[in-house]
């Protein structure tokens, strides 16, 4: 009787052990101790650090952007995840969005912000390009618009004045194969590139417009967000005449208003203006294919096509959650522009036009710069 007792004893505690190890099992898998970042029933970035690699220096448009980005995300992303910005200088961008494709895993756990100057040298096929932003997953996007002035001193009151003028016309400028390429293409639209100088070699925006402010160069633009901070002032003090802003483009594909400023006219009111007559021709084409990859669509948050699709779905609801915050509205005005954020349909709407612009409008500005601006280092 003792011996019975003895052995069913033992089968409740074997039976009692198995039980205890199934519930630790199951405790550390909900509990994200598993192999697997995020795996088990808990939040994908439950107790992570999500990396941003910015590829421009601190203190700029896209690093002040999506610095003010990360305090909302972290928020209204499920997890809350710490998001730490990693600036990665070099290549007007390129060596930041290469690091990303090229060394960074696919885990979720680093994100690539870009800006105009990342896709540009992307769409014109620069050698140096390692990155697809068509393969890689968007989480939000933000628009710009751009606008181009001029000093009084030059006579010049509003954009058809450009095609008939006997100033001296000087325009600063980055590089033919950055964020440029856009003014290139709106002068070569309007027919005025011949009377206009471009100096290229300017650091950046800033640079030039400081050469503007310092009688350097009396033509200048600028994007909406940096115009309405830096040369709105300059506009009220007159010092500064606004000429056409490069616009945005419109459902239809044309081009339409921006809507920070409405008042002033687009790149096509000036060539109505001019020509009388609306603008055709591959340069048209191709400046609209731009304006509504560019400014449409300016600065963007991406994660790898393979990341987890867990990743991808937690931070595009932080996007969303971010945007619908009336903080992060109102004390984000300056930043934005009055520009709205892109999340969900209207993020992949404006996405579609950088994956469905036409090869042959690609290969035609890859031409155009090699012809008129010697261009070199461009794939076919």
């Amino acid at each position: 009787m003792k011996s019975k007792k003895m052995k069913n004893w033992f089968v409740v505690m074997i039976v009692s052990l198995l039980f205890l190890a199934a519930c630790n099992s199951s405790s550390s898998s909900e509990n994200g101790s598993g192999s697997e970042t995020g795996s088990g029933d808990g939040a994908f970035y439950d107790g992570e650090t999500l990396e941003v690699i910015v590829p421009f220096s601190a203190g700029g448009g896209t690093d002040t952007l999506f610095r003010y980005l990360a305090q909302y995300m972290k928020e209204h992303t499920e997890g809350n995840p710490a998001l730490q910005v990693v600036n990665i200088e070099g290549g007007g961008s390129i060596n930041g969005a290469n690091e990303y494709v090229d060394l960074r895993e696919p885990d979720g756990l680093t994100a690539l912000a870009t800006s105009a100057s990342t896709k540009i040298p992307f769409l014109i096929g620069q050698e140096a390009v390692r990155y697809d932003l068509r393969e890689l997953k968007p989480i939000i996007g933000t628009p710009n618009g751009v606008v181009l002035y001029t000093s009084p001193d030059t006579g010049l009151t509003e954009g058809k004045d450009l095609l008939d003028t006997d100033q001296e016309l000087i325009l600063g400028a980055t590089s033919p194969t950055g964020i440029d390429v856009m003014t290139l293409l709106a002068l070569e639209v309007l027919g005025v590139k011949d009377n206009i100088q471009i100096i290229f070699g300017y650091e950046g925006a800033g640079a030039s417009r400081i050469a503007f402010e310092q009688g350097e160069t009396n033509l200048d633009y600028q994007s909406g967000t940096a115009y309405q901070s830096d040369v709105t002032p300059m506009v009220e003090a007159g010092q500064a005449i606004p000429l056409f802003t490069y616009g945005f483009t419109g459902s239809d594909g044309d081009i339409v208003s921006d809507p920070a400023f409405p008042e002033i006219p687009t790149v096509k009111d000036v060539y109505v203006d001019m020509y009388g007559e609306e603008p055709s021709g591959e340069a048209w084409e191709a400046y609209k294919a731009f304006v509504g990859i560019v400014n449409n669509l300016h600065k963007s948050l991406w994660l790898h096509a393979d990341a987890p699709p867990e990743a991808v779905a937690a931070l595009q609801e932080g996007a969303a959650g971010a945007v619908a915050d009336e903080q992060f509205i109102e004390e984000g005005a300056e930043i934005l522009g009055g520009y709205d954020p892109l999340v969900g349909e209207d993020l992949e709407s404006a996405i579609s036009a950088l994956t469905s612009i036409n090869e042959e409008t690609l290969a035609w500005v890859r031409n155009y710069l090699r012809e008129e601006y010697d261009v070199t280092g461009l794939i076919d």
